[in-house]
Formats: structure tokens, sequence, C-alpha cells
């Protein structure tokens, strides 16, 4: 039974509406294949029901098409008949594939999940629902409005994120650009299926009749109505792998005589949006993300915060795929088209179908049982082989077309950047040479034998390099063929310049005396320095960092905090007795392992002795007096060149029932901090809300990031930590030192509905890599946002012996966008296949007008705006190789080039 609710409400006739459906978790407490077979059985019964009671107007399959894949792999026969249903719009589909999070995802990937639902709705020859259902992510993103208003979906649903007391039952969710959906939020107790809260629990367990659920769907809808001014509401009712409720007709019947004077509308809600639409002047407006925690005490309206630090190793493999996809396979497959060697687009299709069925929101934030995430990992391990077999293709064409010699001494070296924009930058290249290189030194009397070669651009410049490592007699795989080739294998640095989404060649030649290069980055064994940047590595392994533009000092970076663990996927809790353990005094070992003419990498390895796992036991919770180790293993590196430190770290984890957690005491005073989000970056305040701790869920530090977190100070400079992959867990506090913290992994026993699993504590190996980028006030978000890029994709390299009178060729761009607080997306082959074209998504990092050239390597033919769905909305002015663009702040725009 509902509360009452105070508001004054408009005298308009009143309108309800009544929403069927299910919410289908399609893995989670079960298995997939487990949940299939709720699923086959709730889809046969739901047929059955609509065809034979024509009364039972409409039914929703959650705002997924995965469900209809999921469910004809069984009952195949049986597609003509929601063919039927869906024809005659009583079964709605779309607009998503499948239901997603939105907070570990990136923007493309919410975009290709929207595609994907799109095109299995064209599929069955409907549109998809026109609705941003996202009744059950864990928190909403500052642009989702904007992502839907780009499939013409103008009107949402959702819950978690907002309390009652903040937000009325329909409001205007905003995004940074101002693009708006009308929201519809779900009420705090009942969630997506407020019926079945309001009602229907009650009606199955006392077997209640229509009659005898009066006063319940009264008291419901009374509570409804008076949760907004405007007299419009809806009856929710789709609960978790909820069969069809045969009953509904009856219900729908019973509503209208308790409410004579108003409309009971069993319709398609968009026609709820449209009526909602004379009221929007009134509607309160929600701007930016909705991430709030839940006041009331039932768990669907929790924003369930820890999910983001939950299985590491799912979020790596997920943003590493997303980067390999969007970054790599993508792009390249364009640009082979328009080069005329194309790859089949079913390639890449195939890869995102499987890293799209890892991102369900149970799926995804790890928080449901052992089993989902094994499948997952095979997934992720399909989407990667099928994206690395498309960069692989592609760059053999490349290579195709060039005269090898295996009996020549030279070799090219040939480097891909994948980016839109010109990188400068020191990278670390591994060069296969043949066994028997002509040329070589020893150092100094034969100890080691070293291939001697000189390394030059294609304008025959010197290239100075610094040796990291040789692996003599490596095995590697022959392209294309089931045999091996053994290599000597030498991983090096160099300074290199690579033009924009294109390549640069470089050649690598025999040196008749000793290849030595006796400048060095660093003079000192743990201290470096380059044009920004003084490092030096306190005798505790932290670092401390001088900025020499702004002479502001960052000490004490990279300290470590293992805490106890006795929650699970959803959240982390620590016992009431606990020990937090610092590696500020634990055992620290310094190295320097590299140091050239470019660069200089300190090796720091951490040996920190934290509780074996927790004990259980009658007499209470409490970590455990047995002591393994915890090794954590940093590459502190620092480049010629660079504003950042980049860190690269391995983590052996033989622990359980814990978090660890990496310390940056930024020292920067203000309350306020900011993270990346997909196409956006916002603001959050500092520390924690106090109010809330006699809530049900109270405001915790750790919140979501896009893997950037930083602060400013009040002259613009500060700090930012910028991650590769896997990391979305921090918390910016309110201490003393203004410290940033990141979560690096949680391990867990405990699974939902199981006897606790292993699969949580993530025992073994764990790899991490980021940098710590000092900020000048010039530093713009587009600027971090890009080298989280850089972080991400590194480059592509390729070494083979060529005819010894070659010269390496200028560098060759293929797109290139000037510079700008404008970013690019995406660029990639059209969903419709249309021949000679590209798609080309741009994004404004900023919160201001900014305009941008891109120039392309192929005269344009024609150029339109587009919407995400890849719909032409416009023609668009273009030049004869180049587009002149120019975006409102934070606007995301997609482009169709079509070349001659």
């Amino acid at each position: 039974m509902y509360w009452s609710v105070e508001m004054e409400m408009d005298n308009r006739k009143k309108t309800i509406y009544y929403f069927s459906s299910t919410h289908w978790d399609r893995e989670w407490c079960q298995s997939f294949q487990g949940f299939r077979n709720r699923l086959v059985t709730m889809m046969n019964e739901m047929i059955e029901v609509m065809e034979q009671n024509p009364n039972f107007r409409l039914f929703h399959l959650d705002g997924q098409t995965v469900m209809l894949e999921d469910y004809l792999e069984i009952e195949p026969d049986r597609k003509w008949r929601l063919a039927e249903l869906i024809g005659d719009q009583r079964l709605l589909i779309g607009p998503w594939y499948v239901m997603p999070d939105e907070l570990l995802l990136s923007g493309e990937s919410l975009i290709r999940n929207l595609m994907t639902g799109a095109r299995i709705c064209r599929d069955w020859d409907t549109t998809p629902w026109k609705y941003g259902y996202v009744c059950d992510m864990f928190g909403h993103i500052a642009q989702m409005p904007q992502i839907f208003n780009g499939f013409d979906i103008h009107y949402a649903v959702l819950g978690r994120g907002t309390n009652e007391h903040t937000h009325q039952a329909h409001l205007r969710w905003r995004s940074p650009d101002g693009s708006e959906c009308i929201t519809f939020k779900l009420n705090d107790l009942g969630g997506y299926s407020s019926f079945s809260f309001g009602v229907g629990y009650e009606m199955e367990q006392k077997n209640l009749s229509i009659r005898e659920i009066e006063p319940l769907v009264k008291s419901l809808i009374d509570y409804e109505l008076a949760r907004s001014p405007v007299p419009i509401t809806v009856i929710m009712d789709g609960m978790d792998h909820q069969p069809i409720r045969k009953a509904t007709p009856e219900i729908i019947e019973l509503i209208r005589r308790l409410y004579p004077d108003a409309e009971v509308k069993h319709v398609n809600l968009e026609e709820m949006g449209r009526q909602l639409e004379s009221y929007r002047d009134q509607l309160p407006i929600h701007q930016g993300e909705i991430y709030d925690t839940a006041k009331a005490s039932v768990p669907y309206n929790h924003v369930i915060r820890h999910t983001l630090s939950s299985r590491y190793p799912l979020k790596k493999a997920n943003d590493e795929i997303q980067c390999l996809l969007e970054k790599w396979a993508e792009p390249l497959a364009a640009l082979a088209d328009l080069k005329g060697y194309s790859v089949q687009p079913s390639y890449v299709n195939l890869a995102y179908k499987h890293l799209l069925l890892n991102h369900p929101h149970d799926s995804i934030c790890g928080c449901s049982i052992d089993q989902v995430h094994k499948d997952m990992e095979y997934r992720f391990d399909q989407a990667r082989m099928l994206g690395e077999n498309v960069v692989s293709d592609i760059m053999a064409f490349e290579k195709a077309v060039y005269r090898i010699d295996k009996t020549s001494r030279n070799l090219l070296l040939a480097i891909w950047n994948p980016l839109p924009y010109p990188r400068k930058e020191v990278a670390t290249l591994d060069i296969d040479f043949p066994l028997q290189y002509p040329s070589r030194y020893s150092e100094p009397f034969g100890y080691e034998s070293i291939n001697s070669f000189k390394i030059y651009d294609a304008g025959e410049k010197e290239i100075p390099y610094g040796l990291k490592s040789i692996r003599k007699n490596h095995v590697v795989k022959v392209y294309n063929q089931t045999g091996t080739e053994t290599v000597d294998r030498y991983t090096l640095s160099m300074e290199i310049e690579l033009p924009a989404m294109g390549k640069a060649e470089y050649s690598i030649v025999p040196f008749s005396a000793s290849s030595r290069y006796l400048d060095r980055l660093s003079q000192h064994e743990s201290e470096a320095e380059n044009e920004s940047i003084k490092l030096k590595i306190n005798p505790n392994g932290t670092l401390r960092i001088t900025d020499k533009r702004s002479n502001k000092v960052y000490d004490n970076m990279l300290s470590y905090m293992d805490d106890g663990e006795i929650g699970d996927g959803w959240y982390h809790a620590n016992p009431a007795e606990d020990r937090l353990i610092s590696s500020l005094g634990s055992e620290c070992r310094i190295e320097r392992v590299e140091n050239g003419p470019s660069r200089t990498v300190f090796r720091i390895t951490h040996r920190m002795m934290v509780p074996e796992s927790m004990n259980w036991d009658s007499h209470g919770i409490r970590r455990s007096e047995e002591l393994v180790p915890l090794q954590i293993i940093s590459q502190i590196g620092l480049s010629r060149g660079a504003s950042c430190v980049d860190v690269e770290s391995k983590i052996v984890n033989r622990a359980k029932d814990h978090r660890l957690r990496l310390k940056l005491p930024a020292g920067i005073e203000g309350n306020h901090y900011f993270v990346n989000q997909p196409f956006a970056f916002v603001e959050r305040k500092t520390g924690i809300d106090l109010t809330t701790q006699e809530w049900r869920e109270y405001d915790v530090p750790e919140k979501q990031m896009g893997g950037i977190v930083g602060k400013r100070a009040a002259d613009g400079t500060g700090l930012a930590f910028v991650s590769a992959y896997g990391l979305h867990e921090c918390s910016a506090l309110d201490d003393e030192e203004q410290t940033i913290t990141v979560t690096m992994f949680r391990g867990f026993r405990t699974t939902i509905m199981t006897n606790g699993e292993e699969g949580g504590q993530i025992v073994g190996d764990l790899q991490f890599k980021y940098c710590l980028a000092l900020m000048e006030a010039d530093t713009s978000f587009a600027d971090l946002a890009k080298l989280q890029e850089r972080l991400q994709t590194n480059v592509y390299a390729a070494a083979w012996p060529i005819e010894e009178t070659y010269k390496p060729e200028d560098p060759v761009s293929y797109f290139e966008l000037s510079e700008s607080s404008i970013c690019m997306s995406v660029i990639k082959r059209p969903e419709n296949r249309k021949k000679n074209s590209v798609v080309v998504r741009l994004y404004n990092m900023s919160d201001k007008h900014d305009a941008c050239r891109l120039t392309c390597f192929k005269e344009i033919a024609e150029a339109h705006i587009l919407g995400l769905d890849e719909d032409i909305i416009a023609s668009y002015p273009h030049h004869e190789k180049s587009l002149d663009v120019q975006l409102a702040p934070w606007k995301i725009m997609t482009y169709q080039l079509i070349f001659k």
C-alpha cells in the first residue's frame, strides 16, 4: 500500500497509462542458458495469451531486441506468430539490442547498441519503440538525452539515481548541449514495476479477485497521480522475469471504473510523451548526469555505485576491445574500402555482436554469478580475435604493395597512427631482426653481441633510440601460414613523428661501428627530467613530480591502501572490525631499467603484507592474521617532450576479500573535481553528502569515471589521472591532502543466490596502464581525451627487409582533424554499405562553440549531416578535399562523406 503525497495537481482531465512488460536480465543470478529456459516459457505463454485475447492490447519486450534472437534459436517455427503481433503493433520491440550499463561503456558502444536494435526492428518490418527505456541502469550519463535524440527518441523512463523528494514524476532531462528527453521518473518503492509492489504481489500471494484488489489499485494510482502536478501518470507492470499478466484487461477495466472521469490507456507510451509536450514548460529540468543514492529502502531505486570496481579483468577487456574496434578495425576497414581492398563488413559486425552481448548491465557491471562472467570471457575473446584479424588482414594488404627483399641488409619500419591528428611522441617498439644480422658490436670485449644499426626518417634525419631489451631466438607466427619464423626481437624507444590517421616510414640500416647513444634522459639512479617535468622517486616508492612550467610540486604520488571487503558485485563493505594497510611502510625496491636519449623507466616493486582472507566465524567477521604478499610492480616512465608521467603496473594478487586503492594526494584546494563520461566531462563536488547518513543507500566517495579524474587549482593548473583501460571508480576527498583515489580492484566472495563463489576474488596477475598528467591553465578537456586515446591505441609498427635502393616515402595522412576542442569518436563504413563513402562522428569536448577542418585524401562529391541512426538529415557544404565543421558546446554530430 502506498502512502499519500501532497502536491497541487493541474485540474485538467487525468490520463492513466498502463505499461505491460517484463524486465529481462539476460544473465544474472542464473546463467544465460538458465534464463533462456524461462524466456522460452514466458514468450510461448505471451504469444498464446495475446492471440487468444484481443483485449490484451500491448506488450513490451523490456526495450530489448536480443530477446527475439534468443527465443527464436529455440523456437524458430514461431517466428511468424511473433511477426503478426509485431506487425499489428501489439508487441513493441526496440530501441536497444541489449539493455546496457551507461557508466562503463564508450559512447560508440551505446550508439552501436541502439543501431543494432534499430536494424533488427527493420528486419521485422517495424520501427523501433521510440522511448529511452533505461529502467534499471545503475545511474545515467549526462549525454544520454543527446544520444537518444540522435535516434529520434525524445522521451525516456528511468528510476535509479533519482529520489521522489528531489524529482517529480515528470521532468525534462537535459544534456550539456541542451538536448532533452521528457522523462518519467519511476517511483521510489516500486521502480519499473510499481504494480507488482503495490498490487501484484499481494494479489498473487492471497489469490485476490479483481474486486478485492480495488483498494490496492486506487492507493497506487492516487499515489502516482500525486507525484506530479501534471495530471498524467503511468502504472508500470514489468517486474524481473515476470510472465505476462493475463488479468491485465480486467485490471484496466477496474481502473476505468475507479476513475470514470479519467482516460485509461493501454497504448504505446509514445502517446504519453506527445501528450506531455503540452506541459513541457511546466516540467522541472534536470541537467546532466543522474547519479544520486537512494533514500528509500526498496532496492529497485538504488544506484549501486561499486559495480564500477567489480571484476576488473572484465572492465579491462571491454575497454581494450572497444578501442580495438573503434580506433583500429572500423577506421582501417573504411580506409581499405576507399583504397580498393575491402574487408567483409560481417567480421566487424560479428565482433560487435560478441561485444554487445557482454554489455547488459548485470553482465558488464560484474554483479552476477561466476558462470555469467566465464561466458563473458569467451565473448570478449571472440570479439578480440575478430577485430585483430581485421587489422592484420588490412596491414597485410598495406605491406603487399612493397617489394620485399629477404636478402637485403636494410629494413623498412612502417608505423601507423589511427588517430585523426598528428603525433610526436616517444614510442616503445618491437623490431624483429634476422638471426644473421650483418653488423654487430660487443660491449666491451665480446660479452654480449648487439646488432649495430641506425634509424633514419624519410628526410634522412637520424633518429636516436634507446635499447630496452633483446630477446634472441624469438619465435613469431607467419601471417596467413601455419609456419613460424625465428628472429631476434629488439625492444627500443625512439621519438616518432606520425601524420594524422596515416603512416610514416623509417629505414633501419646496418652501421659498421658501434651504434651507441651516450646522451641520457636521467643522470641519477632515482631521478629523471625532461623539458616540463622533474621526476624523483622517493625512498618509499612514491613519486615527487615537479611541473617546471608552473613550479607546482605533487609529492607522495602513488601509494596504495588495502582494506577489507565483505561486500559483493554490487557494493563494497568493510567489516566493523577492519584493518587498512598502507604501502608507505612496506618493503620497496627501486630500479632504473631503461635510460636512453628519449626515455627513462624506473621499476618500483612494493611488497605489501596483507591478510590472506576474511575470517567468518561465530565470533564475527575480521581479516585473518595470516598474511600473504601483495606485490605491485610498476614501470614509471618519463619521455622527452611529455607533460605526463606514464605508469604500467602488474599487481600479483594472492589475497582474498580485500580492496586496493591508489592514492594521489593532489594538494589542490577547491571543492570540485572532474571526470570524463561518453562525449562529455562532468564536474562534481568533492567528499560525500553527509545528509544521507540515515538513508537506506548513503552517499559514498567512490563514483564513476571514464578513466579520467582530476582537479584544477584557481589558476587553472592541476593534475589528472588518465587510465587506458579498466579503471572506472574514483573519489576526491575533502581531507587535508585533497586526495584523489582510484580503486584498482575489489576481491569478494559473495554472489547473488549462491553460497559464495571464487570468481570475484580475481586472484592472479592484474595489468594496469595509466599516466599522471600535469595540466597548464590552457590544457583543455579535449587535450585529456586525446591523451587517453594515445594511451589506449599506441601505434602499429612493423619492419621487413626492403630492397636496398628503397628510400622511405614522406608521411601519408588520409584524414586529419585540425586542432580544436572537437574530437573524433569514430570513422567507419556506413551501415547502408554505400560505396566510396565514410561516416565520421565528431563531438565538441568543451562548453564553448568551436570549429575545425576535416581534411581528406580524396575529393569529396557529397556531404551530409546524419542522425546517430545514420538517416540523412540535410546536405552539408564542403570543399574539394575538406569539410569545415562548427559545433556548439558538447554537441555530437555525424557526417557522411561520399567521394568521387
